[in-house]
């Protein structure tokens, strides 16, 4: 603004100094005289102008300082040490239930009631709660301990160690877990394909599976015979009173088990494993029953679509022989099961069984199970099954099973 004022004071004054009757000489005097002025006045201004500009940048400061103060005031200031924060240190924790009622037309105590090789039938059951913990213990173990809460209390499922990473591409693990012997043998319950366990490990290992206390390693080999080749070696002290005995400090075990993966394409791969295990069958060490085992598994899953497409085809076979005072029992049995995901939320499957007991190869039992699973989300499922069990030693039973299980926390529904 001040700057078009003088701009109109020089314009008038020229106006003026032409409509005089001067000469020359004077003209320019005043010219230049009247420049001079207005380039004092320009100064002048330029720094009022700077010093306008100055005091709002400081008032502006002065605020955001205030401010600042203010929100210091009010916060408390905290100080933490070089420790980890505890809540760093906490496991892994989840807690899962698995509860199933089942009705069956064979009126014996054989199906009817709980036992080593039946899960029951003609009421509601919780089979059990499991609690899993599981933790990093520093960057060369970890530790995983599951407990179940069932019908015999409160039982160490696993509870175990594990270092990672060691030469020789070793994995090493000490303490309470289930062998590496076959395909289905390290799935707890809640995770199985089916409800039941296939009649073959039932009669080998009754409701429970093979495991104890003992010491496992898993080595990494070269790819010699597939794509990946692994190698199982473990040695517990354990025992499920059937197959081996549980009764005497000659309750070890030794397992082993050899896996050959290999990838046929993008969507499908194939595992041919084969498994070993010896141990005592009496309690004076006098006896011994020895196990072996092949399974196949292949698994088809399309890329993008495997939420809503899947195929599972497993079958594993098992031969045992088992020492006694004047004789040698062998037996076999094997399990066939195919599973297909028809969506998002619903698979269905067929399993056909057939086994030999090893304490007695007349006695046989076979059948063939029919389920669907609709799984309302990856923490909760629903099961329903039908069993048809023909047995040449029992009543034969049509068992129809309804399942539910749930799980909070990271662990979900584990498989192996």
């Amino acid at each position: 603004m001040h700057r078009h004022a003088l701009a109109v004071l020089c314009l008038c004054a020229a106006t003026w100094l032409m409509g005089q009757d001067v000469n020359t000489g004077q003209e320019d005097q005043t010219v230049k005289a009247l420049l001079k002025r207005i380039e004092a006045l320009e100064k002048k201004q330029k720094k009022n102008d700077q010093k306008d500009l100055l005091t709002q940048l400081k008032a502006k400061a002065q605020t955001l300082a205030q401010k600042k103060k203010k929100v210091d005031d009010s916060e408390t200031r905290k100080f933490h040490s070089g420790l980890r924060q505890q809540s760093a240190l906490n496991p892994n924790i989840s807690l899962g239930g698995d509860f199933y009622t089942a009705y069956g037309s064979s009126s014996s105590e054989y199906n009817r009631l709980q036992g080593d090789r039946s899960w029951g039938t003609g009421r509601f059951f919780l089979r059990e709660m499991e609690l899993s913990l599981q933790a990093p213990l520093d960057p060369f173990t970890r530790g995983k301990v599951s407990l179940s809460f069932g019908r015999e209390g409160v039982v160490v499922e696993e509870g175990y160690m594990q270092w990672l990473n060691l030469p020789l591409n070793m994995n090493l693990k000490v303490g309470e877990f289930k062998t590496q012997f076959g395909q289905l043998n390290r799935y707890h319950d809640h995770a199985l394909p089916q409800f039941d366990r296939p009649y073959v490990l039932n009669a080998f290992f009754g409701v429970g599976t093979l495991g104890g206390f003992g010491v496992g390693a898993n080595f990494l080999l070269p790819a010699l015979t597939a794509h990946v080749n692994e190698l199982d070696l473990e040695f517990v002290s354990g025992g499920t009173g059937i197959t081996f005995t549980d009764q005497s400090k000659h309750d070890f075990i030794f397992v082993a088990h050899y896996k050959n993966y290999y990838d046929l394409n993008r969507s499908t791969y194939l595992e041919l494993g084969f498994s070993g295990a010896t141990g005592h069958t009496d309690a004076k060490a006098d006896m011994r029953a020895t196990l072996f085992s092949t399974d196949l598994t292949l698994k088809w899953a399309p890329p993008g679509r495997s939420k809503y497409r899947g195929l599972e085809w497993r079958t594993e076979l098992i031969y045992g022989e088992r020492e006694l005072a004047n004789q040698t029992i062998e037996s076999w049995g094997g399990f066939s099961y195919l599973q297909y995901r028809i969506g998002p939320k619903h698979l269905v499957g067929m399993r056909a069984d057939y086994t030999q007991f090893p304490e007695n190869e007349v006695f046989e039992e076979k059948g063939v199970s029919l389920l669907l699973d609709y799984w309302q989300s990856e923490f909760v499922f629903l099961r329903f099954q039908y069993s048809l069990i023909d047995r040449n030693f029992d009543e034969n039973d049509h068992r129809f099973i309804v399942q539910t299980c749930w799980a909070m926390g990271p662990h979900k529904h584990e498989t192996y």
